[in-house]
């Protein structure tokens, strides 16, 4: 049994985990664990659905609870909190949950948790991480369009504490719906890729290299890094529809639609974006952007001229 010191944590992160445990243990769900981090908008929810296709998988996408959890990973990306402290946090809130999970294989995809990488080695036994990472430039068209700066959505990102990553020294209510999820983009990466550079079992795939809607076998090297072999890959129905969950709505657990689609178009592609706008994404993404290969397209240096 592990401890941790409760001291220092963040009053509004004692309140949203109520009578917190000072200590964690392993948790065992299957005999091998994956965890597939990322800044969300990454298509793992048609992952989770096309892997439950797999005998002895047991895949998952935001399992509840998770939303929760993204203040953890807020406040752990902001400096706040300790790799032991989420641990002990993660374990608090999954201890019941998997417990119930008994398969050869665990695959749980979840950007809520991507704050929570250097606690999984703690809590699993020497668990897969696979970093997903999309065009910065889709990923806020896509998180926007979900949502994200309307309604309770746009209450939570500007008002309630952790809830969305606000960079040192700016300000929680002056970010836009662009710049905010810029933000986010940078940090989540920035957090795996430095996770990466030292954890063996870890890989690292693009959005656009992986789910290539042309070519569905595109994944196959995705699949392979989560462990199926050639046999259990090629049984894969990848043309199968997804799943749809009903459940009823929670206000900070909320079952996703499995379909994921954008309902309303708040933000249109960035081909039609301002020179303004273009520009703030760039000061913020430009250099990772450059380093994962995205903003080569003369229409887009164009639009930073």
């Amino acid at each position: 049994m592990q401890r941790t010191s409760t001291h220092g944590a963040p009053l509004f992160l004692k309140l949203v985990t109520p009578v917190l445990t000072t200590a964690y243990t392993r948790l065992s769900p299957a005999k091998k664990s994956v965890f597939i981090l990322s800044t969300g908008r990454t298509g793992t929810v048609y992952l989770a659905d096309i892997l439950n296709q797999v005998a002895g998988v047991h895949a998952v996408h935001e399992p509840k609870p998770s939303r929760v959890l993204n203040a953890w990973t807020t406040a752990f990306l902001e400096g706040h909190v300790s790799s032991a402290y989420m641990a002990a946090a993660l374990y608090r809130k999954r201890r019941k949950t998997l417990g119930q999970v008994h398969a050869e294989r665990y695959v749980e995809s979840n950007n809520f948790i991507a704050g929570f990488a250097d606690a999984l080695p703690l809590l699993f036994e020497h668990p897969t991480v696979i970093h997903l990472v999309r065009d910065p430039r889709d990923f806020v068209t896509s998180l926007t369009n979900r949502g994200d700066d309307v309604g309770i959505r746009k209450f939570f990102n500007k008002y309630v504490p952790y809830w969305a990553y606000v960079p040192k020294g700016a300000k929680k209510r002056e970010l836009t719906a662009l710049t905010r999820a810029a933000h986010r983009w940078v940090a989540i990466n920035k957090y795996l890729d430095t996770f990466g550079s030292v954890y063996d079992d870890y890989h690292f795939f693009t959005f656009e290299e992986a789910f290539d809607r042309k070519n569905p076998q595109a994944i196959t090297p995705l699949l392979h890094a989560i462990g199926l072999s050639k046999k259990e890959i090629d049984g894969i129905d990848f043309s199968a529809k997804p799943r749809q969950d009903t459940a009823r709505l929670r206000l900070l657990d909320k079952p996703i639609d499995s379909t994921n689609r954008s309902k309303h178009e708040h933000m249109q592609s960035w081909q039609k974006w301002s020179k303004d706008e273009c520009q703030q994404l760039h000061a913020i993404c430009g250099d990772l952007m450059q380093k994962y290969g995205y903003g080569t397209e003369p229409e887009w240096l164009d639009k930073l001229k």
